[in-house]
């Protein structure tokens, strides 16, 4: 894979600025940002708890993993040395799956036993980011890029495989189908080093197009 060769304390982190810079590569991303407008600010903290948080809302609609996520904060989800100590089954109550509850332990005991740090992840270049993360059991390459975005500010991540991400590409881009993964991935080289910022863009159309979110106050 290409990398800028930047570490992520190097990165452009306002998406606003690198959505400018994308919208002077991209006409297409300049007249969504006319018609629709800047997304809201979706940064999250650089740690245990996004991560988690990200990992919850693995493959289901956000509706259930807010719920979910609601009821796990009463057991402390965002505290890796309370989690570190729990089994499966005290995170299922919350309705949360064996699977889940298991990845979410382990990268819990492995915070808790200093085989990962995610501070150190800034110091690393934003492909590095993503194989160390997809080393850890449970993070695939959709939930690496997601917090490369959301919590590091990577503006050149790129979750090709988000079926929402999918649905706001096909309406910019004014196309018959929704892209697949592979074909996101070539739409998406022409965006470089800026594909985070477009995925932003693309989520905020979705949410206003298909989802009809109100965006009014944001």
């Amino acid at each position: 894979m290409i990398d800028d060769g930047t570490t992520m304390n190097e990165k452009i982190l306002n998406p606003k600025v690198a959505l400018k810079l994308l919208s002077d590569m991209d006409n297409d991303i300049k007249i969504a940002i006319e018609n629709w407008g800047y997304p809201p600010d979706r940064s999250r903290p650089a740690d245990f708890g996004t991560l988690a948080h990200i990992i919850v809302g693995q493959q289901i609609s956000t509706s259930a993993a807010t719920s979910i996520w609601k009821r796990l904060v009463d057991i402390d989800i965002k505290d890796s040395k309370v989690i570190s100590e729990l089994e499966p089954e005290d995170m299922m109550i919350a309705g949360l799956s064996r699977r889940k509850a298991e990845y979410i332990i382990g990268i819990a005991n492995e915070i808790v036993s200093g085989n990962l740090d995610l501070k150190s992840l800034n110091n690393l270049h934003g492909e590095e980011v993503k194989e160390r993360l997809i080393s850890i059991r449970g993070v695939g390459a959709w939930t690496a890029d997601n917090y490369r975005l959301f919590a590091l500010g990577d503006m050149d991540a790129w979750p090709a495989n988000d079926v929402a991400l999918q649905g706001g590409m096909k309406i910019i881009k004014s196309l018959g189908d929704r892209p697949n993964r592979e074909e996101m991935e070539s739409l998406g080289e022409n965006w470089r080093p800026y594909r985070g910022a477009g995925a932003l863009l693309l989520w905020h159309v979705y949410g206003v197009m298909v989802k009809k979110v109100d965006v009014s106050n944001v």
